[in-house]
């Protein structure tokens, strides 16, 4: 491997990489000699015994990566292939973060097919990841990564003739591939080890990161810290300001946690350093509906997730139909919408009373769209949420569904579900389904079709999260911006982190992570020395860690 020797852990590509004691207590690339200031047992002025100084230990890196899902691996990894000495911090147990739990697409469109879909989103890091993606991809074959070859149809407009054309990932074996390739190249990977603070000097350089580790603080000098730390799905403050007041399920893998993972600790720490939020999307997220409560999340999400919404009809407890299923509050804009409508429709669904929605389809829907690989093994999603232990109904006629539907006790009417379904009904027979209270515009995309062959379906449904589209401003370097839009030294970002690159209509997560993970790693690792020295004479706290 070009640049890259064996590290001190040894070949990891073969097993697990979560010894956290092992990494920080072996020879790790970048360690100082010994750790400062020892357990103490001063008593204070009035007899009360402190509380124990724990050891700090101290090490050094040239860059410090916050976050081991796509962007803060990609990141890593090339940072180190480009020179560096490289640590990299993960909260969680594992890395991977949500790209181990995705389904590993990762779309390449053109330029313009994301100004058109997301013409409300920061040009600056649209036309970034447009400029970064096929060198990504060129990086990934250059280190031989498990990756599919070009893949028709992983654009937003769909695959044309001389379109470009997207890859996908095996999640879980990437991530291990790319760990491995940290660690055989003499980086560093920190497991349940969150970064708490990031030290500046007075001329607001980067010198510093401060993480909490398994065995202790840990102070790292460092010169660029590279933010990938996936979000703040997982803040319920930020979630109910910017998008909702009602409850939602973190689709992720924060789900059961005492610890939430993706609590926006990026976002904070870089504000305390001066950064700007992003000029858009702080009122939309990328999610899909998922089991309503008493149900539960369930692994993999893919399972559970309602992917087939815009073929349904979707209400909410009040029995009406809230949104265009085919493209929430915009309407569908064309075939490339046929997922992406169903995630729209779940962000409208995030504001409905108790962000809570029923979806409803027929049995040619359900063969067609909800269940149309079962007979190869596919997931049946009626089933699904059945298992999960959300509320589900099944009728051979709409009446007695919409009985059924009234019987779960959360004051939904059966005879307003039965008007909502008949007026739909009507509507998409004749053609008419635009001209509907809420109308329904995706008759182009197919999407626009009556519910009349039984048995009938109906499951209840909340809005699923997995990552806000706010986040922080950056340029086409992966450089943090302050709220003059100049560059803050040292401070870089990846993945989600940035906000503005979708805006309503999903662009990509793993997409944005690939792309500006290769840019802030490449970046970042020709980060000159502070010219105002190593002194730290601030430091920005998280207070979510």
């Amino acid at each position: 491997m070009a640049g890259s020797s064996k590290g001190p852990q040894g070949d990891s590509k073969s097993g697990p990489v979560l010894s956290r004691r092992r990494l920080l207590g072996g020879a790790a690339a970048g360690v100082a000699a010994g750790a400062v200031g020892g357990l103490t047992n001063v008593t204070k002025a009035w007899g009360a015994p402190a509380v124990p100084k724990r050891a700090v230990q101290e090490m050094t890196a040239d860059v410090v990566v916050a976050g081991a899902g796509m962007g803060g691996l990609t990141a890593a990894v090339r940072a180190q292939h480009a020179g560096a000495r490289v640590i990299l911090l993960e909260k969680g147990e594992q890395p991977g973060g949500t790209c181990a739990h995705s389904e590993g697409g990762i779309a390449n469109s053109d330029y313009e097919d994301m100004r058109r879909n997301s013409p409300d989103g920061d040009p600056v890091v649209q036309r970034a990841v447009y400029d970064n993606i096929e060198p990504f991809y060129a990086f990934m074959e250059e280190i031989q990564a498990p990756m599919t070859r070009p893949v028709a149809g992983m654009a937003l407009g769909g695959q044309q003739e001389g379109q470009r054309q997207g890859r996908t990932i095996p999640p879980v074996v990437w991530v291990r591939f790319m760990v491995g390739e940290l660690e055989d190249g003499g980086g560093t990977l920190l497991t349940e080890t969150p970064i708490t603070g990031i030290e500046s000097n007075d001329r607001r350089e980067i010198v510093g990161v401060l993480a909490e580790g398994p065995d202790g603080p840990i102070r790292i000098r460092t010169k660029a810290v590279i933010l990938a730390t996936g979000g703040w799905a997982h803040n319920a403050e930020m979630v109910n300001k910017h998008i909702t007041r009602e409850q939602v399920w973190q689709r992720n893998v924060s789900n059961g946690r005492d610890t939430p993972l993706f609590t926006g600790d990026g976002f904070h720490l870089a504000s305390q350093l001066g950064a700007a939020p992003s000029k858009g999307g702080w009122d939309a997220f990328y999610g899909y509906s998922l089991p309503a409560r008493p149900g539960r999340p369930v692994e993999p999400m893919a399972n559970v997730s309602m992917y087939h919404g815009q073929y349904a009809v979707a209400l909410n407890l009040y029995g009406r139909r809230y949104a265009d299923e085919s493209g929430g509050k915009w309407g569908s804009r064309g075939p490339e919408f046929t997922r992406r409508s169903a995630q729209i429709q779940n962000q409208e669904g995030a504001r409905q009373v108790e962000a809570t929605t029923i979806h409803v389809w027929d049995e040619a829907i359900n063969r067609d769209y909800a269940c149309a690989d079962c007979a190869l093994g596919g997931v049946d999603r009626f089933r699904a949420y059945q298992s999960a232990g959300a509320p589900v109904a099944t009728a051979d006629n709409l009446e007695e569904l919409a009985n059924q539907i009234e019987g779960w006790g959360r004051g939904t009417p059966a005879e307003r579900v039965t008007e909502e379904l008949r007026q739909y009904n009507q509507a998409a027979e004749n053609g008419r389904a635009w001209a509907l209270p809420v109308p329904k515009t995706g008759a182009d995309s197919g999407h626009v079709l009556p519910i009349t062959t039984g048995p009938f379906y109906a499951v209840l449904g909340t809005a699923g999260i997995t990552a806000p589209y706010g986040g922080l401003r950056a340029d086409t370097q992966g450089r943090v911006l302050d709220r003059f839009d100049r560059p803050i030294s040292g401070l870089y970002a990846a993945g989600v982190d940035i906000g503005g690159f979708s805006t309503y209509a999903y662009l990509g997560n793993l997409t944005i992570g690939a792309a500006f993970g290769y840019a802030s790693g490449t970046h970042s690792a020709q980060q000159p020395d502070p010219s105002g020295g190593w002194a730290s004479t601030s430091t920005a706290n998280s207070r979510w860690g």
